[in-house]
């Protein structure tokens, strides 16, 4: 049997698997995830209803959940391992996707902004990203700095809704 602890923004989730058994929370879940390809494409069947989603791994244990519009980061412990940390991402936080160099910052802390507004773009490859507002709200912080390298994971931005 595997124990998680999975925690997305405030909430957490006991999760435990074993061959032939899910429970979260200690509730039974039937469902079934399978990978659709090697880019992190999964389905989810849960009776009747399939759900696409897209699972990116970012760092120290933390996952990023896109799945119909809407994008959210789950942080994933052993049980007994999880200690709080501050540096969690949260639901708000523009995070940088890979290694990469700061070209433009178009927010400033206590704007107001749409969702799918873009906050940064940043440059790797010789490719530029635009990084997006996951919803609507006002700038709580931008980390981010014209022509500064950043890494992955790093907070560039934080929206709070």
């Amino acid at each position: 049997m595997s124990i998680y602890c999975v925690s997305i923004g405030e909430r957490e989730y006991n999760v435990q698997i074993t061959d032939t058994l899910v429970l979260v929370n200690g509730e039974p879940v039937k469902a079934d995830l399978a990978p659709l390809n090697g880019n992190g494409l999964h389905v989810l069947r849960q009776g009747n209803c399939n759900r696409e989603f897209y699972l990116n791994p970012q760092t120290h244990g933390l996952y990023e959940v896109l799945a119909e519009g809407q994008r959210v980061l789950a942080r994933v412990d052993l049980a007994g391992r999880r200690a709080r940390r501050t540096d969690i991402a949260q639901a708000g936080d523009v995070i940088a996707p890979m290694p990469g160099m700061v070209v433009n910052v178009l927010v400033k802390a206590g704007e107001s902004v749409e969702k799918d507004q873009v906050l940064v773009v940043l440059e790797s490859m010789k490719m530029q990203m635009q990084l997006k507002a996951p919803f609507a709200g006002r700038v709580a912080r931008v980390a981010a700095v014209i022509g500064a390298q950043v890494e992955k994971g790093a907070v560039l931005a934080q929206v709070d809704g």
